[in-house]
């Protein structure tokens, strides 16, 4: 019982889940966090998100099952490749969770630009499984286009906007964390050959180009994201600068990442593990609370007054 559990985890990918969590930066930087009324809606589409997610691992593993079965790392991750489950099940799961998503929009989320955005992640999945993960550079910016689409749907679910700025910072968050992979992919494969035979984009890419590619990255994260700041808050107050202590933190973090992921590929490859990391977890939480009172310091002050 506890094998089929867990090849039904692989199938539906649950360790990825936590890319929906971008769901609900919307709520937090629209300043709504405290507004109970729209945690319902966004915990129903954070699952919403989860279910079109394994949609698209479902069908790549269907469509892919006989080249999966040739690759040796595959097949103690990719259930369908090992005949752990067989394809009629998978199918039927699929059955399930269109089923459910189409519901689910029908009677409890009727929200037009969130079925679009379901839709836009599906298409963007499919594109980059089926063509575009076969052109180097066109590949890194498609990935990365699926975390947008995840924040936007969290914006249009509880009719808020964000700012351009902050988008734009968590694209290229996406876009730093896909590049990472690459260079994580290459780190673990002995040549270029192998790497090659995993993905054809590897005979494009080499640790050089990509270095090269994480540290413009790495800098036009600290810029998008200092901009946003100083756009948000005027800093006519002194509540107002705490919130530049944010920066350096986060320099901290990328630069945390970037060492990690170099000196062991095996988080680059799989970027959860990295939360794991004691330096992430603590910059991160320090990071969390600046942001929470600089948003919301007249409710944490009104709280404890």
């Amino acid at each position: 019982m506890a094998s089929f559990i867990k090849n039904i985890s692989n199938l539906l990918r649950l360790r990825q889940y936590y890319k929906n969590f971008l769901i609900f930066v919307g709520l937090f930087f629209s300043e709504n966090l405290f507004q109970t009324e729209h945690y319902l809606t966004l915990i129903i589409g954070f699952i919403l998100l989860c279910f079109t997610s394994s949609i698209n691992y479902i069908i790549n593993d269907i469509v892919d099952v006989e080249n999966d079965k040739e690759h040796q790392e595959k097949l103690h991750k990719k259930p369908l490749a090992s005949g752990e489950l067989s394809i009629k099940f998978a199918i039927f799961l699929l059955l399930i969770l269109i089923i459910s998503i189409v519901l689910s929009i029908v009677y409890l989320i009727p929200n037009l630009s969130f079925i679009l955005l379901l839709i836009a992640i599906i298409i963007t999945g499919q594109l980059y499984s089926h063509l575009l993960k076969n052109y180097a550079f066109v590949d890194i910016l498609i990935l990365s286009t699926g975390y947008l689409w995840r924040s936007l749907a969290g914006c249009f679910i509880i009719d808020q906007s964000i700012s351009s700025w902050l988008l734009l910072a968590i694209f290229e968050v996406a876009l730093f964390l896909v590049i990472a992979k690459r260079k994580g992919d290459l780190l673990a494969f002995e040549n270029k050959e192998k790497a090659t035979k995993h993905k054809k984009v590897y005979n494009v890419y080499n640790l050089r180009l990509l270095d090269n590619f994480h540290n413009l990255t790495a800098a036009s994260i600290f810029m998008t994201y200092s901009l946003y700041i100083f756009d948000k808050f005027k800093l006519e107050e002194f509540n107002d600068y705490i919130v530049i202590i944010s920066i350096p933190i986060l320099i901290y973090i990328l630069m945390r990442y970037m060492y990690l992921t170099t000196e062991e590929p095996e988080i680059a490859r799989n970027t959860e593990k990295a939360f794991l990391d004691k330096g992430i977890l603590i910059a991160g939480l320090l990071m969390g609370l600046v942001l929470l009172y600089s948003f919301y310091n007249g409710i944490i002050i009104d709280f404890f007054i």
